[in-house]
């Protein structure tokens, strides 16, 4: 039902009014009465505070759940979230209650909220404890004691990615807890807490979720069906894709070695992460009328390792559309981690989120790409560079 409702958004809405980040996404809280949620296990209490769901604790009770009543599989989700100081929390995700009702065990993945550096690490809630190796859990410092925390979540297949603060957490693939929690409900936890301790409190605001299971893979992770290409183009071990060009292979017009879907696209939301090392340099083609001439025929999102560029940011900078607008802000992450950019194309009405932020929105009809045609390839930039950038996760949504 909530993918439905998603694509509908796309149809119905003027799109010129909307922001990138309401594109798919649907509030998870009314920020009036708790309509749609559950209390699962324990009896810490759940309230409504203007537009924040405020949990308390409950002495000796055990950890409490406030939880969706609908199910989810594939999802990107964004909260806010901010605590007491001797208060443990988390949010579950893809969770399941054995028994099937309110009194069963609220069981699995859980992503942490914590004041003790281990913040957006992934737990297993009554299901095997932590899901991020022992060796990944690092102590951080992202977590703001005392203030509002802003989480975002992408759970695809059996890989959970988290940022908090802006920073990338958490990067876990884990086939094995996937097969047993493959889709469940959100929920919101207030831990349980000993006798003569608290009350203590959990506040959540600006529960935001889309859902991605209605998204297509452009990339199986094993080979390239689907795509076509002169270039040297690598399938990794961990299933992302490499650019290697061969020696003496340099300069960014070998169009032939871009790496060019097989169809053409319209209208549609496109979801990909890469990763670039220092001085990296790629770019995301769409609407492509003429693979042999892809400039002057189609569009360029920038893919540019921008990561140290101060000031004033152009059209060339990362994220920026090439010949239009650059980038409202530089979201772009340091050398060799990955990024992930949302593009949301819908008749002349173009928006670019980078990292969790919308960096663009325009109107394709006026200016440069005016004349630039409405459908056409997708293709992935090979600038000539032997610079080792990656790509994974190609995932599209087409509006029809």
């Amino acid at each position: 039902m909530l993918r439905v409702t998603a694509v509908l958004l796309f149809i119905v809405v003027p799109i010129p009014a909307l922001p990138a980040a309401d594109h798919g996404f649907v509030d998870l809280f009314n920020s009036r009465d708790l309509d749609g949620w559950t209390q699962r296990n324990g009896t810490a209490t759940y309230r409504v505070e203007g537009d924040q769901i405020v949990g308390k604790t409950s002495e000796r009770s055990p950890n409490s759940f406030l939880c969706t009543d609908m199910l989810y599989g594939d999802f990107e989700l964004m909260f806010e979230v901010k605590v007491d100081d001797a208060l443990n929390s988390g949010v579950q995700i893809r969770s399941q209650s054995k028994g099937g009702v309110p009194s069963g065990r609220v069981n699995g993945p859980q992503v942490e909220i914590e004041v003790n550096g281990t913040a957006g690490y992934v737990f297993g809630e009554a299901a095997g404890g932590w899901m991020t190796p022992n060796d990944d859990r690092k102590p951080h410092k992202h977590f703001r004691n005392g203030e509002w925390n802003a989480y975002h979540v992408v759970a695809v297949g059996p890989n959970i990615q988290v940022w908090l603060n802006g920073h990338h957490v958490s990067d876990l693939t884990h086939p094995e807890r996937y097969e047993s929690h493959p889709k469940g409900f959100i929920g919101l936890q207030v831990h349980s807490i000993g006798a003569g301790k608290g009350p203590y409190e959990v506040r959540w605001r600006r529960l935001k979720l889309r859902d991605l299971s209605g998204f297509k893979s452009l990339y199986n992770g094993k080979d390239l069906s689907g795509w076509k290409t002169t270039g040297n183009w690598l399938v990794q071990e961990d299933g992302s894709l490499l650019i290697q060009p061969r020696d003496g292979e340099k300069g960014w017009q070998r169009y032939g070695a871009y790496l060019w879907s097989d169809k053409k696209y319209k209208d549609f939301v496109l979801d990909i992460e890469y990763s670039y090392p220092p001085g990296g340099n790629s770019g995301l083609f769409f609407r492509v009328g003429d693979l042999k001439d892809p400039v002057e025929t189609g569009i360029e999102a920038q893919i540019l390792d921008s990561s140290e560029k101060r000031g004033p940011l152009g059209h060339h900078d990362h994220g920026g559309i090439i010949r239009t607008v650059g980038p409202s802000q530089n979201m772009s992450r340091p050398p060799n981690q990955w990024n992930r950019m949302v593009v949301t194309c819908i008749g002349s009405h173009l928006q670019v989120e980078l990292n969790g932020q919308q960096i663009i929105d325009t109107r394709l009809d006026q200016g440069a790409m005016k004349d630039r045609p409405l459908e056409g390839y997708m293709g992935l930039q090979d600038h000539g560079q032997p610079n080792n950038l990656k790509f994974r996760n190609l995932r599209i949504l087409e509006i029809d």
